[in-house]
């Protein structure tokens, strides 16, 4: 045999050799019992947002709890994963992600996005997304900063106020949007604002009204804003009213015939961003562990007790009644979908 055959001949026996070792290592992966696989390994909480707000104090609280519940009791790591509103990391954990376990998406609001932003920026889908469940809902609150003279849903209606947001893709806008609607408000809402932290900021300096807060963007750094009354919330946008502020009513409780449904498809979508997922090509019986731990760890003293001192709330939803939330999203009728992308943004 010639010299260059037999070198061609030798490099593919090195390559088919490697290809079968990696095969044995992959099926060896694969085979094991999930106390072997996740013993001595890293596994990454995966968030959608950088660094700061209310999804990293929680992916660190959860961190802090979650390993010693899992069997192997592995490490647990922060990574962040910016764009898109939280789309990137889900088009991440279900495609290009690795499919083992070591992966665990934090969820932003993924089916709300997937009914209602356009299908060529989201690569996931949903319902195939194996939930572990939800650790509380995102409850964004309609905050209104005290200097404006404005406090209740009748001023709401009656004055001509500025509310602030992010992008029109997210929450603060929509939310606000759905409200201004479903209650014939007068007022306006201005985008483009980057952070929670410049919106504040905006509220403090009178260029809002106020906007359509994440719960814990003032409750946790801002509980000042709370006791001494600078800001007033005159309405919150949960499925149910907030334990933190019973007497103050949701909009889906306000919201009057067609315009129910729609402020119960969005409604539907805050504990979604509030969940934890696997992708979907992840062993079942590694799914079936981290469910139950993370079912454990939502009833566990020491956790609870640290998400009540950094003022967190908690709301446990299991992975089933999270999958039957997701299904209520994914599969709601076309008509019903045109209705709330009208609503959430009228110029469309």
């Amino acid at each position: 045999m010639p010299k260059a055959n037999r070198r061609l001949a030798g490099l593919k026996y090195i390559v088919a050799a490697a290809l079968a070792g990696c095969s044995t290592l992959v099926a060896g992966a694969a085979a094991q019992e999930p106390a072997q696989f996740y013993a001595n390994r890293t596994i990454s909480i995966l968030m959608g947002t950088s660094p700061g707000g209310s999804y990293d104090i929680y992916g660190r609280v959860i961190a802090n709890h979650l390993a010693r519940q899992i069997p192997g009791k592995p490490t647990i790591i922060i990574e962040h994963m910016p764009g898109a509103g939280g789309a990137a990391a889900g088009n991440f954990i279900y495609g290009a992600g690795p499919q083992d376990g070591t992966k665990v998406l934090l969820s932003h609001a993924l089916p709300l996005m997937e009914k209602l932003e356009d299908p060529k920026a989201i690569r996931y889908e949903s319902k195939k997304l194996q939930w572990l469940g939800a650790y509380d809902e995102i409850a964004q609150v309609m905050a209104i900063w005290s200097g404006t003279g404005a406090a209740s849903i009748e001023d709401l209606k009656a004055k001509d106020l500025i509310f602030g947001s992010m992008a029109t893709n997210h929450l603060s806008y929509q939310w606000a949007m759905v409200a201004k609607q479903a209650l014939g408000a007068k007022f306006k809402v201005i985008s483009g604002y980057t952070t929670g932290g410049a919106l504040n900021l905006a509220m403090e300096r009178g260029e809002i009204a106020g906007w359509s807060v994440a719960w814990e963007s003032i409750a946790v750094g801002k509980e000042d804003w709370i006791a001494t009354k600078k800001v007033a919330v005159p309405l919150v946008f949960t499925l149910e009213r907030m334990k933190q502020l019973p007497d103050v009513p949701t909009l889906l409780e306000l919201a009057q015939g067609p315009e129910r449904e729609v402020v119960e498809f969005l409604a539907n979508g805050t504990p979604i961003a509030r969940a934890m997922a696997l992708g979907p090509n992840v062993p079942a019986d590694r799914v079936a562990a981290m469910r139950k731990a993370f079912a454990t760890m939502m009833t566990d003293p020491e956790f609870l007790d640290e998400a009540a001192k950094r003022r967190l709330g908690i709301r446990f939803r299991t992975a089933e009644q999270t999958h039957a939330l997701v299904a209520k999203i994914v599969d709601a009728s076309p008509a019903l979908v045109e209705r709330v992308k009208h609503a959430v943004s009228p110029t469309r």
